[in-house]
């Protein structure tokens, strides 16, 4: 019986070829977007799960309030919190603690040669660390290393970066850092990261080192820029701990807090949850976003839902070539539960075919993928059984009901009016099949107008006037020089030498260039007003240059002077710190104070100007002038001799500052970085949009085949009776464009939500124009049209005497 069903479905898949390769076709193009879609979704929602402790790690996240209000959430948080915690609450196993350690790092081999980098995945870290987390060491034992104050542990890309062919465990490497170098013994290396960890590291220094520093005095409640992680005991609830933990808070800084009027709580975000489901100043990394998984997976839904239902109007279609077999077959005997079982079998042949293809252009367009997303995913995935059960559940699925309609359709007529050519037209049918192109549109439109709307929000980001200059910027790492004097000696003088280039303008120090987060803040309120509140102010250390070579627009006030020793004290404010303390205008703020013990003077007030992508609202930023303490020298550049230029940047840095690695980036380049998950989901939307609206096309095709041979004898009528070959094709258009019209209107409600909602998590956004919806709506009328028309027109054309002649 098997047999039989196979070889009928191959008789009519190559009786009728070309429908059958547009089927399978579209089938299998949408069954490969959706396999594409679902491990991209799967590799989002793995992060972090390879660890083996992961359903028991939780990261401590501080949240401030004021007033009982939410004005603050940060993921970094006190050095102390982490012992007291543990030391209070015997749930909790374990902690880890982990804060930035960027510097340089150099490394003298045995030639008397030195190797030198600037580092930024470098961080200091508790020897609890690799027992914690499950990141395998190579070299070295998770119970010994990160235990003596001057021990490392690197990863395996390091070992060839800085030693080459040498043993590293045992070397020497130099630290030259903000926050505390020195010299550090190799004790282990670790395996690089996975690509689906929250954080990326390179060095592990021991943090035990760190504590020498002054900073953590009064047991390090005064100094929030850890990461810290708890281990808690299985069977530990961690909403019960969390009720808890505000009594040790109250503790150790209740007084101080209540000093600021600020209300604190430490709140435990679990480990799997970190990269979709948090997105707070301090993130270690960008992370990614729960809401686009979403809008993925109803993408992937809809694309594959498409494809479907294209099977179905298409197999329609076929259906009416095989009207007479049906008719012979039951003549014959054959039951309705048999009919339905060849047609089931057919439509799994089809399903089955159409997988094979899915998955060749699967894996034909892998690495393209991968490589348009820069993602790099890899091929884990398919080792998950989670992933494979998804695939066979929804294949399975797709298959029973994109088969179950059209056999029950086809095994439903009646022997006898088929053999004598009356086929009934069901309303109940055409209004399905309608449906169903109603649908396919729907969801292409929507697409197509949220493809249209994240273009026009990533266009305006990247376009917006930012309120500053960063063309033309070449930023270089500052070399890591401690002393004050030194520093500002040997600065004068790479400015004086670089000055000279013609293809130089000028340069400035900062501790931050635009396009990266300001971690130093601090608290500040008016001096003297007993009754202000005290405000969250960014604060960035700056060069007298620094303004005037960023061109941002000094509104109030003066500049800072050349002399530091002149400037003590005195600050420079942006307008949104000006509408924060309470200044109407730029000038009233002149001379006056803010502050608590040590008050600052403002000196200058300047526009605000974008410090981060515009995703992020404008914070309060006050200039200090400490070129000290900087970590980039910005170099503007003139003129277009970048390659002869570059070099002599080059050696002129190594020059002044011997010893110490050149590396730069261009800031335009590196402030575009901040969009790239918005530009990621641009690509896919794109990409898949116009995917959407091809398949749905092929849906209205086979609709289109369906009413021509419908309406054969109508046409013939028709054109007897004088009707135009015009007439008709405008008469045959009708019935597909209603339903594409509807879908246009359903799709810009739909969308206009959507977008809305997406929106709002910009602080600067585009508004939803009008045109958007009508552009969208005209593009699917307009394929639509041309995609009907072909067959519209050969109706039309068709002799009248041969159509009657049939009857």
């Amino acid at each position: 019986m098997i047999h039989n069903y196979l070889k009928v479905a191959l008789r009519n898949l190559i009786k009728h070829r070309y429908i059958s390769l547009i089927m399978v076709g579209g089938l299998a193009a949408s069954m490969a977007a959706f396999l594409l879609i679902t491990r991209y979704v799967f590799y989002e929602l793995s992060y972090d799960a390879f660890h083996q402790k992961a359903d028991n790690i939780y990261r401590i996240r501080l949240d401030d309030y004021k007033n009982g209000v939410l004005t603050n959430s940060s993921a970094i948080s006190y050095y102390a919190e982490a012992p007291a915690i543990m030391e209070a609450f015997p749930e909790v196993q374990d902690f880890v603690r982990l804060h930035e350690a960027d510097g340089m790092i150099s490394y003298q081999n045995g030639a008397g040669a030195v190797v030198s980098y600037h580092e930024k995945r470098a961080f200091y870290t508790d020897s609890s660390f690799f027992n914690i987390f499950s990141f395998p060491l190579l070299k070295g034992s998770a119970d010994r290393v990160l235990r003596r104050p001057e021990s490392v542990v690197i990863s395996e890309s390091m070992v060839q970066k800085y030693f080459g062919r040498e043993e590293p465990v045992g070397k020497t490497l130099t630290l030259n850092s903000n926050w505390k170098g020195g010299t550090y013994v190799v004790e282990g290396v670790f395996a690089d990261f996975p690509p689906n960890s929250h954080f990326h590291f390179d060095f592990l220094f021991s943090i035990r080192n760190l504590l020498t520093n002054n900073q953590f005095a009064n047991g390090g409640w005064y100094w929030t820029n850890f990461y810290t992680y708890l281990l808690l005991k299985p069977g530990t609830s961690a909403e019960s701990l969390e009720k808890r933990l505000p009594g040790l808070i109250e503790k150790h800084i209740g007084k101080q807090l209540r000093k600021y009027k600020v209300e604190q709580k430490f709140v435990l975000q679990p480990l799997r949850d970190i990269h979709l489901y948090s997105r707070m100043p301090s993130e270690i990394k960008p992370n990614g976003k729960i809401e686009t998984i979403y809008i993925l997976v109803l993408v992937a839904l809809l694309i594959l839902a498409i494809g479907w239902l294209n099977y179905i109007n298409l197999t329609t279609v076929l259906g009416i070539e095989r009207t007479k077999e049906v008719g012979i077959r039951k003549a014959l005997g054959s039951g309705k539960q048999q009919l339905v079982r060849q047609f089931l079998f057919e439509s799994f042949v089809v399903n089955l075919s159409s997988l094979f293809l899915a998955a060749l252009l699967f894996v034909v367009v892998l690495a393209v993928f991968d490589g348009w997303i820069h993602t790099p995913i890899g091929y884990t995935l398919f080792q998950q059984p989670v992933f494979w059960v998804v695939a066979v559940i929804i294949f399975s699925l797709g298959f029973f009901l994109s088969g179950f309609y059209p056999a029950f359709i086809l095994s439903s007529y009646k022997p006898i009016a088929v053999l004598k050519g009356r086929i009934s037209r069901h309303v109940g049918g055409e209004l399905l099949r309608k449906g169903l192109v109603v649908f396919q549109f729907t969801a292409s439109v929507v697409l197509i107008i949220a493809t249209i709307v994240i273009n026009q929000q990533l266009n305006f980001m990247q376009n917006q006037d930012l309120g500053m200059s960063i063309e033309q910027k070449l930023v270089v790492k500052a070399p890591k020089v401690l002393q004050s004097e030194s520093f500002m000696n040997e600065l004068a003088l790479f400015k004086e030498r670089v000055g000279e280039n013609v293809g130089v303008k000028n340069v400035t120090a900062s501790s931050e260039v635009p396009g990266q987060e300001i971690f130093w803040t601090q608290e500040f309120k008016r001096f003297q007003d007993a009754g202000a509140d005290f405000k969250l102010c960014s604060i960035l250390a700056v060069d007298e240059d620094f303004i005037s070579a960023y061109e941002i627009d000094l509104l109030a006030g003066r500049n800072f002077h050349e002399n530091v020793l002149l400037d003590d004290g005195a600050i420079i404010i942006n307008q949104t710190a000006l509408r924060a303390f309470g200044f109407p205008t730029p000038e009233s703020a002149i001379n006056q104070e803010i502050g608590d013990v040590n008050p600052k003077r403002i000196v200058g007030v300047v526009q605000d100007f974008h410090q981060q992508s515009l995703k992020m609202v404008n914070t309060p930023i006050l200039f200090y002038h400490i070129p000290w303490n900087s970590t980039y020298l910005t170099i503007t550049l003139q003129g277009k001799a970048l390659r002869s230029t570059l070099p002599a940047i080059e050696a002129t840095y190594q020059e002044v500052y011997p010893g110490n690695a050149f590396e730069y980036f261009f800031l335009d380049d590196h402030f575009q970085q901040q969009y790239k998950s918005e530009e990621q989901l641009a690509k896919l939307f794109s990409g898949f949009s116009l995917l959407a609206v091809g398949i749905a096309c092929l849906g209205l095709l086979g609709l289109a085949m369906y009413t021509a041979k419908n309406r054969t004898k109508e046409i013939g009528v028709r054109k007897v009776l004088g009707a135009s070959v015009g007439s008709i094709v405008v008469l045959l258009s009708k019935d597909f464009l209603r339903p594409v019209g509807l879908a246009v209107v359903v799709a810009s409600c739909l969308a206009w939500y959507a977008m809305e909602r997406w929106l709002q998590d910009f602080a600067h956004r585009i508004e939803l124009a009008w045109w958007v919806f009508a552009l969208a709506g005209a593009l699917a009328v307009g394929i639509a049209l041309i995609t009907v028309s072909f067959h519209s027109i050969k109706a039309a054309m068709m002799n009248p005497v041969k159509n009657l002649r049939s009857e």
